[in-house]
């Protein structure tokens, strides 16, 4: 059995092509001969919207273009099992954390950020992070996520949300002082403002009348919950008329500390000295997922496996996606070279391809060669960072979604991902 590193970098895929706005680099690959296995698959014929009726159909295997691509199930493994335990463990918090839209259901549109992370976070270059080691000691791993109305950044306002984890609770006590004394990366004036929280006196929290952000620490155990609000939308009124704003209201921390602390009720933090021990792929879903090449510069790269509630936190639309993954049944979610999702069968991998390959920025192209089952597509639209193309494919319970610069690279990945998930039975 062959293995490959594993890895996890900040980043989101923004969702724009059905299942995300899929972003990569260029890269250019060769072609080598692929393993030699008909499988037997259910096709969707045609190219419209909406789903044909399936006819069986023989895909051969070795008739596929997969590159250099891996065409084999390998289990992941690691050189550092120490960053990899603090990794996973901000993958648990992924899963137990709330979306923003739970703590106000107006901000229904998640916005990129960086989500695990155990190296400084400024969070957008809000924050001053010149000190976070010092600031910090014993911290173990976070978990951020972010929400506002709409995909303009420049309305209303953006929450952020984010936990991290500590060695101890007198170190996220500590972190909570520091931090908030360190403060934001303003852009102008340095005037920043104190408040306290009548209902969580514990809580650090600043304001910066001139950046108009507020932003909270609130230690709870071995847990501290950071929660900011930048109401772009009144600086920009400030900036261009002169006008006053109200501050950011303090109910809104109160209740992100309080669904927060609530959601992680049964959240037990792991001890430091067992965190090479958490297990590194979940039902084996790293192990069917293609895997990022050294070096490959595919933007946003994130390694690591998420379950249903986890994988909302990855999409811009989670209430849409809460529904399609409660319809399709899907459990599990993981991140590589694709997108791989897990649902209840295969009737319901077929309604959940048919529901995320289609959108009217998304014009049909062929498929790869060998492989009718792929439904790809080119990207017209407005968004200038999307990836031009994309392929969505499906084998058993399972549906990947693959994205790429080049169309040939797209080919190669497609059916690298689905030489993968066939020889995996």
């Amino acid at each position: 059995m062959s293995h490959r590193e594993f890895g996890i970098g900040g980043g989101k895929f923004d969702m724009r092509h059905g299942f995300g706005r899929l972003r990569s680099a260029r890269i250019t690959v060769r072609t080598v001969a692929a393993a030699v296995l008909a499988v037997s698959v259910m096709v969707s014929a045609g190219c419209g919207s909406d789903s044909q009726p399936a006819q069986e159909e023989t895909v051969d295997l070795s008739k596929l273009d997969t590159g250099s691509f891996a065409t084999k199930p390998q289990d992941p493994t690691t050189s550092d099992p120490e960053k990899r335990g603090r990794l996973l463990e901000g993958l648990r918090l992924g899963n137990a954390v709330p979306l923003v839209s739970d703590i106000d259901p107006s901000l229904s549109y998640n916005p990129d950020s960086t989500l695990v992370f155990i190296e400084p976070n400024s969070f957008g270059g809000h924050l001053n992070v010149d000190h976070f080691a010092d600031d910090t000691k014993g911290f173990i791993a976070g978990f951020a996520t972010s929400g506002r109305p709409s995909e303009d950044p420049a309305l209303g306002y953006t929450l952020t949300n984010a936990i991290m984890t500590f060695d101890s609770e007198a170190a996220a006590t500590s972190a909570a002082t520091a931090l908030a004394h360190t403060g934001f990366a303003l852009r102008g004036s340095p005037e920043v403002d104190p408040l306290q929280s009548s209902q969580h006196p514990a809580a650090q929290i600043i304001w910066a009348p001139t950046e108009q952000r507020l932003a909270s620490w609130f230690p709870t155990g071995k847990l501290l919950i950071f929660s900011m609000i930048d109401q772009a939308e009144n600086y920009s009124v400030e900036q261009t008329f002169g006008v006053a704003t109200e501050p950011a209201p303090l109910d809104l921390v109160d209740k992100a500390i309080n669904v927060t602390t609530d959601r992680l009720k049964t959240f037990q933090p792991t001890p430091p000295d067992k965190l090479a021990g958490l297990p590194l792929d979940t039902d084996g879903m790293l192990r069917l997922t293609l895997p990022r090449p050294a070096g490959d510069p595919t933007a946003n790269a994130f390694t690591g496996v998420l379950d249903q509630h986890g994988a909302l936190h990855m999409v811009n639309k989670p209430i849409k996606y809460r529904e399609l993954f409660d319809k399709t049944g899907t459990d599990l979610v993981s991140y590589g070279a694709v997108v791989l999702v897990r649902t209840r069968d295969t009737a319901s991998a077929q309604t959940f391809l048919d529901t995320t390959s289609t959108s009217r920025f998304l014009h049909r192209i062929d498929p790869p060669t060998g492989l009718p089952t792929a439904r790809c597509s080119k990207y017209k639209g407005p968004d200038e960072h999307a990836a031009p193309f994309a392929c969505y494919v499906s084998y058993g319970r399972y549906v990947a979604t693959v994205w790429s610069q080049q169309q040939q690279d797209l080919y190669q990945r497609t059916s690298a991902q689905y030489a993968i998930l066939a020889s995996g039975k």
